[in-house]
């Protein structure tokens, strides 16, 4: 078909008006939750229905090349989303043997990441002995591969965990940009690994009444609950991002409801944020349930794990 005849020569009106919109609105909707590969599609097809010399070609051909800029780097990544000898001796490999631990040792064939890791080890060793170490380092580690295997399962490259002695871990999100459900996704994907570990640390005190297993649990919980204020760049920052104001509300209210059962510090600072981020004016005008599910469950099971650990944890800490 020829260009001319895709617009009208006298009042340049679209020819293909009705379905170049139809296209665009169900690209927004893919943008949207992170189909990415979807979205790149519905643009392709709406470039032959568009002029060459218009500014929607050019603008939807830029949109095709930024996807496909993205995405270069993932080649060879797993597509797939893996999911997650009872003994001291063990240690806490035990949280890695209870996943499917093929990806998430896959951070450790990083050099870098090995490095900092054992960095890490060093530190936290000489402050608090070995064990409670590595049960930290590790947890620590399971957490940021959450955030790799969700950044992976939208399609784009992601580091491995990189640690910084004595503050924990990062992982390099490369330029990615992400829309609010995916980022929110990804935001509460390090939550969602790090719950995991801190059931099983608690699963291996009830099985073997060791308490520095209730102490990693107790502590991964806080952790994790402190990674859930949202504010700065922190975990609970990108969660937030993806609720309507009311869904903001529905935490807050959850968050203040479990201080006032638990008297947890770390809740009344989440309320504290929940409550900025109602004025913040980036709260989204359709709502996402199940960004909104995930937040609350984590909360609720963060204080479950926070309230059973607490007693034999204390217990440990006056050894």
């Amino acid at each position: 078909m020829e260009a001319s005849a895709l617009s009208c020569p006298a009042c340049r009106r679209l020819t293909h008006a009705a379905e170049l919109e139809d296209l665009a609105k169900r690209a927004g909707a893919a943008w949207r939750v992170g189909e990415f590969t979807l979205e790149r599609t519905l643009w392709a097809q709406s470039l032959p229905l568009l002029p060459e010399e218009t500014v929607q070609h050019r603008t939807i051909q830029a949109r095709i090349g930024e996807i496909d800029q993205q995405r270069s780097g993932s080649a060879g990544a797993p597509e797939s989303h893996w999911r997650q000898k009872v003994s001291m001796g063990a240690g806490p490999l035990l949280l890695l043997a209870l996943t499917k631990g093929k990806f998430l040792l896959l951070g450790l064939t990083k050099i870098g990441t090995l490095l900092t890791m054992l960095a890490s080890l060093g530190v936290y060793w000489a402050m608090y002995g070995w064990a409670f170490a590595l049960g930290l380092v590790v947890s620590i580690y399971i957490h940021e591969m959450g955030h790799v295997a969700a950044i992976r399962r939208y399609g784009f490259p992601a580091s491995a965990p990189m640690f910084i002695p004595g503050f924990g871990a990062f992982i390099q999100l490369r330029g990615i940009r992400l829309p609010p459900i995916p980022e929110a996704r990804v935001g509460l994907a390090g939550p969602l690994y790090g719950f995991g570990a801190a059931v099983a640390a608690l699963g291996c005190y009830y099985a073997t009444h060791a308490p520095i297993w209730a102490v990693i649990a107790h502590f991964g919980a806080i952790i994790n609950f402190f990674n859930l204020i949202p504010v700065w760049q922190l975990d609970g920052s990108r969660g937030l991002r993806s609720l309507t104001r009311a869904q903001r509300g529905i935490v807050l209210a959850t968050a203040v409801g479990l201080w006032m059962i638990t008297a947890s510090p770390m809740l009344l600072l989440i309320s504290a944020g929940c409550a900025y981020r109602l004025f913040t004016r980036d709260w989204q005008s359709e709502p996402d349930g199940e960004g909104l599910m995930q937040f609350v469950g984590l909360l609720v099971a963060f204080s479950a794990i926070a309230a059973l650990s607490a007693g034999p944890a204390a217990i440990s800490a006056t050894r």
